[in-house]
């Protein structure tokens, strides 16, 4: 029977009881049926780094070879890019890669990607080093020739030895932040401590700021030569510009609200006793839908615009937009009001 250490804490004891509460909640979670009884017949590979380690003689272990060979393999794209334990030397998952680059029991790697440098929060062993080839001492061999007219000693030059000089491994070239994938960038983010959500682009942008301040990565600097130069424009063809893209919002705005009643309506006819009407929100003559707080669009319910603030009977405007658009309906049913009166 394993004789436990003497030395171990009662706050280092709790410590590693809590984390593997909380691994094994994150790894049961999202887990289908089926590969919960499969987890739960067979957790050695999880536990692995939480369960002490059998005496010599019970333990089964694979031979050294086969886990230093496996340690040694080059990577491959098309298997499980996640790193496994593997006696404490690391290897890459047999399982073929799935969605999102993993099989499904990984999608929570614990010992990092295969493809990147081992973490450092674990106990990992040392490679051994293989031992180099033993050099043969080549000694040069002197010939001594006897001839009758004249002795003379002829001293054969023994040909140079050739030595052979290992060569330097190659640098790992780093992947530029705008190439990584979606899972290398939460990675990397999450080894410098920053929030891992967000879209590619919002992960992108977190992880160049984050170097660029010193810390990593630089950021890819493009020289001055290489950049393109922008043609100074006339103001017209800004105003132009100006123009259309104005003149595009104002349509789409106009086709998202049709779009709205007509999705409305049919909700209505569709099933009339399960639709709601929303409530409406009066506010400086013009009416508005209100959700609690929340202020919509009557013409386009998913269109939120601003919170009501029910104590000061004001509305805090989402944009300024918004507010310019509630005064124009403000002067043009003022405008209405006008026209009714003077008939």
């Amino acid at each position: 029977m394993p004789v436990l250490a003497k030395n171990i804490s009662v706050v280092s004891h709790n410590t590693h009881i809590r984390d593997l509460f909380r691994d094994t909640l994150a790894r049961v979670d999202g887990l289908s049926q089926e590969e919960f009884e499969r987890f739960r017949d067979d957790p050695s590979e999880f536990l692995a780094a939480y369960l002490l380690p059998l005496p010599e003689k019970a333990a089964k272990k694979a031979p050294k070879g086969d886990v230093l060979a496996r340690a040694r393999a080059d990577f491959n794209p098309e298997k499980c890019h996640a790193r496994i334990w593997n006696s404490g030397y690391g290897c890459q998952c047999s399982r073929k890669a799935g969605e999102g680059d993993f099989c499904k029991n990984h999608v929570n790697h614990k010992w990092g990607l295969y493809n990147e440098p081992k973490p450092q929060d674990h106990a990992w062993k040392c490679m051994p080093v293989e031992a180099a080839p033993a050099e043969v001492a080549v000694e040069e061999v002197v010939v001594e020739v006897a001839v009758e007219a004249a002795p003379a000693e002829v001293a054969v030059e023994a040909a140079p030895v050739e030595v052979a000089v290992e060569e330097e491994p190659a640098p790992v070239e780093e992947i530029p932040i705008a190439k990584m994938k979606v899972a290398e960038l939460r990675e990397k983010l999450k080894e410098n401590g920053l929030s891992s959500k967000g879209k590619k682009k919002e992960l992108i942008e977190r992880l160049e700021d984050h170097m660029a301040a010193g810390v990593g990565l630089q950021r890819e600097v493009i020289p001055l030569e290489e950049k393109p130069k922008r043609k100074p424009r006339k103001k017209k063809e800004v105003k132009k510009e100006v123009e259309e893209i104005i003149e595009k919002d104002e349509e789409k705005i106009e086709k998202e609200a049709e779009q709205a009643v007509v999705e409305r309506f049919a909700q209505l006819e569709a099933d009339p006793e399960v639709y709601e009407e929303p409530e409406v929100y009066e506010y400086q003559d013009v009416e508005y839908y209100i959700d609690g707080d929340e202020l919509f669009d009557k013409l386009n319910r998913k269109r939120k615009v601003g919170v009501v603030d029910q104590d000061e009977d004001i509305i805090l405007w989402l944009s300024p937009e918004f507010e310019r658009e509630h005064e124009e309906k403000r002067g043009s049913q003022g405008d209405e009001s006008d026209v009714s009166d003077s008939e």
